[in-house]
């Protein structure tokens, strides 16, 4: 492998004209210097422009591209547009890199591996200053091949942070397989993450923080949940059931597709159904109950361990309720209160009895 690989560093601009000089500056401070930074003006309101303008006017390797606001997935797109380096990274623009983070994660890179996937710190603000970090469970600095399709398993038993940045991408590798992101959704990096773990040959982690994720923007998608976060959730949940589990032409492990949907039917009840305001619950509980009555993928084999599968088997057996309960069972689950346990207990035959009465009967055979 050249040591002269070029790196195409990514960072869509919206109205961030208080983090992007430091931003910027973090790119500029690397260690490993064969880079080009390519900076996506997503029609800032601000003093954004003008910002970028400046670093681009005295650093050759930084490029500014202007547009009228497309959105996230839009703004990264056009960036893998021009991008014309070996690998892509990502990078957000009101976060911060450290110095090491390209020499870091390129000195990872094998013929075998299409994403290297960097450790990501919590901080309070633009800063290095760690609060804690985000999931980085599956060995570091060891090959994870993606063998049958298995590392959508593997990545449900040992979490890893469901993110696109702070990952170093074979740029042959997106392209050839036509990886880009959907655009017009939130919680876009759902659906990347999905497509870029089917597709890789193999991954490998890294064992040091080489992102600094700045919780405090409340500015950030990940702060605000609404309506649109919900529904993109489901558009995602659609895509992947269409294109990836019904889809016969696509060659692939349907049992690890079949996983992973429920794994993020889960996730969509937890992580954004239960964070929106109830009003949004409401009108949005049709909409979730038809999505989930539609994605039945059947199961035949066991993939995850057994107390996973276990829980899957028990959200499939509660999903015939109401939005609220299926949600209380999984908070729930694993409580050890006597109260919860027992009000998880009552959920949980209060399922059976209706699945019993309309004849459906949720195959377990499998688990061992």
């Amino acid at each position: 492998m050249s040591t002269q690989s070029l790196i195409s560093v990514i960072v869509p601009c919206y109205n961030v004209e208080q983090y992007l000089d430091k931003a910027i500056e973090s790119v500029v401070g690397q260690t490993y210097t064969n880079w080009e930074c390519i900076l996506v003006n997503d029609g800032s309101k601000d003093s954004t422009q003008s910002i970028a303008e400046k670093w681009a006017a005295q650093d050759q390797r930084i490029k500014l591209i202007n547009q009228k606001n497309k959105g996230l997935s839009g703004a990264r797109n056009t960036g893998l547009k021009h991008a014309t380096g070996d690998y892509i990274y990502f990078f957000d623009s009101d976060d911060l890199i450290a110095p090491v983070t390209l020499s870091n994660l390129f000195n990872l890179v094998d013929d075998d591996i299409d994403i290297v996937f960097g450790k990501c710190a919590m901080t309070k603000g633009q800063s290095d200053e760690i609060t804690g970090y985000l999931d980085h469970d599956l060995s570091v600095l060891e090959k994870h091949y993606n063998n049958d399709n298995l590392l959508l398993a593997k990545v449900i038993e040992e979490s890893l942070i469901c993110v696109a940045w702070n990952r170093l991408y074979k740029a042959e590798f997106l392209f050839k397989n036509k990886l880009t992101f959907m655009e017009g959704l939130l919680h876009e990096d759902e659906l990347w993450f999905f497509e870029t773990l089917f597709y890789a040959n193999a991954i490998i982690l890294n064992d040091t923080p080489t992102y600094f994720y700045n919780v405090a923007n409340v500015n950030s998608i990940s702060n605000n949940f609404g309506k649109r976060n919900l529904e993109s959730y489901l558009t995602t949940l659609n895509h992947i059931n269409s294109n990836y589990y019904e889809n016969n032409a696509l060659k692939g492990n349907k049992e690890a597709v079949s996983v992973y949907l429920t794994h993020l039917k889960i996730k969509t009840l937890i992580h954004c159904f239960y964070k929106t305001p109830s009003d949004v619950q409401e009108s949005m509980t049709p909409d979730v109950k038809n999505t989930f009555q539609n994605i039945n993928p059947k199961r035949n084999n066991q993939v995850l361990n057994t107390d996973l599968e276990l829980r899957h088997y028990f959200f499939k057996v509660v999903k015939s309720l109401e939005i609220k309960d299926i949600l209380a069972f999984l908070r729930y689950y694993k409580s050890k209160s006597i109260s919860r346990s027992f009000k998880k207990q009552f959920i949980l035959l209060k399922a059976k009895f209706k699945n019993k009465k309309q004849d459906r009967v949720i195959n377990k055979s499998y688990i061992k």
